[in-house]
């Protein structure tokens, strides 16, 4: 089974293995399904290029969210 990860409560968390995304979900409506967090070297790149993706894919500040109301990585991640 694929990791899957949500992001709550300003936090990500890594689902435990047998945990339905859909069930998890309906429970904590407030989670968001992510894709696995960047590496540091991802990270890196995105630093050279001056911002960083938020959570959904859109590219914002490194501290700053998008339009959508989801946060960088970094701020995700809890690096700033």
């Amino acid at each position: 089974m694929t990791t899957q990860y949500v992001y709550r409560a300003d936090r990500i968390r890594k689902l435990k293995e047998g945990v339905d995304m859909a069930g998890y979900l309906a429970h904590h409506p407030e989670a968001i399904k992510i894709c696995k967090p960047p590496s540091v070297a991802t990270l890196e790149k995105w630093d050279e290029r001056g911002g960083c993706k938020a959570i959904d894919g859109c590219w914002v500040e490194p501290d700053g969210t998008c339009p959508h109301g989801h946060p960088s990585w970094l701020t995700a991640m809890g690096w700033i």
